[in-house]
């Protein structure tokens, strides 16, 4: 018997996917770096992922060392096949190829590192729990004190020669871990979702949007909370037998090529148009016309996602899977 998928993933997927790349197209398009919109898009977009990729990550059924380790490696060959692959095609078409670990790094493919990151340390913690027989308090202070190495890595700049994504970890680390403990205990579940988590989610949102200007980490982290809760319910009520709802579920199946492939069809835009949105009060207008953008893009990316993964070789070239995605 299959295992059941859980739609309200897909969709939240996609509103992250939407996100990513609408906040790309103000960035690189558009030239815009200072708008409530961009400050909004950098609250939600990637928690969103880590909470997903955290919740997807529990298995119900226990795993042997064995099973656990192949996971790992599989997970391995599908976020670091494209992270080098794509940073390398986005590096010779920039004409900038180098030997080094900063070529990769470049191509702002961050989302890959930092979640391969968030597995290797999630197995290790997944180990000690079921060497031990952890209950739900001692798995929150094993995840604690594996996020305080974290943070003391921060401090202390580790960064083993440059393959540790501290600086990203920090911030989503957590929601990954959060998105595990939702899945994981019923508990936190009903915690993070209740009949109060909406009103909550929608404050807490709006006070750390309201704030954002203020550089805290501490801010920036209630304030994503707050949308993970709010977008999560609202997905929640999305009725999957309607056609955009098949439609946003395709977008949130394959974030990943989706991911790797937008950044080569995020062009500069005419300065007319710049200048003509980037006006005070200019949210409803750059909204249309990156959401409009980013569409585009998306639907490109999944027509050439589409061919690249009809031969199973060329597949696993530059996704690093054998199996080919579903729609």
């Amino acid at each position: 018997m299959g295992v059941k998928r859980i739609h309200e993933l897909d969709y939240i997927r996609c509103i992250a996917m939407f996100m990513v790349v609408m906040g790309h197209v103000l960035l690189f398009s558009l030239k815009i770096e200072h708008t409530a919109l961009l400050g909004i898009i950098g609250i939600c977009e990637m928690p969103l992922f880590f909470i997903v990729s955290g919740y997807l990550t529990y298995k119900e059924r226990e795993e042997s060392s064995k099973e656990t380790m192949l996971r790992l490696l599989k997970r391995s060959r599908t976020l670091l096949v494209p992270l080098v692959v794509w940073s390398v095609v986005l590096n010779i078409l920039d004409n900038n190829l180098s030997f080094s670990l900063s070529m990769i790094y470049r191509g702002g493919y961050c989302f890959f590192y930092a979640l391969w990151w968030c597995d290797v340390l999630n197995t290790f913690a997944v180990y000690v729990s079921k060497k031990f027989k952890f209950g739900m308090v001692v798995d929150m202070v094993l995840y604690g004190l594996i996020y305080v190495a974290i943070l003391l890595g921060r401090i202390k700049n580790v960064d083993l020669g440059g393959i540790l994504p501290i600086n990203t970890i920090q911030y989503y680390f957590p929601f990954f871990i959060l998105g595990l403990l939702i899945h994981k205990y019923e508990f936190v579940s009903n915690v993070i979702f209740n009949k109060y988590s909406y009103a909550v989610g929608v404050f807490l949102l709006i006070v750390g949007w309201y704030f954002s200007s203020v550089e805290s980490f501490f801010i920036w982290f209630v304030a994503a909370l707050g949308a993970v809760v709010v977008i999560w319910m609202l997905c929640r009520e999305i009725n999957s037998e309607l056609k955009v709802s098949k439609m946003l579920s395709i977008v949130g199946r394959n974030t990943l090529p989706i991911y790797a492939i937008h950044y080569l069809f995020i062009v500069t835009m005419p300065s007319v148009l710049r200048d003509m949105i980037n006006i005070s009060n200019g949210f409803f207008f750059q909204f249309v016309i990156t959401f409009v953008y980013a569409a585009l893009v998306i639907f490109v990316c999944l027509f050439v996602d589409r061919i690249l993964s009809l031969n199973p070789i060329i597949r696993m070239i530059f996704w690093g899977e054998s199996k080919k995605r579903c729609w």
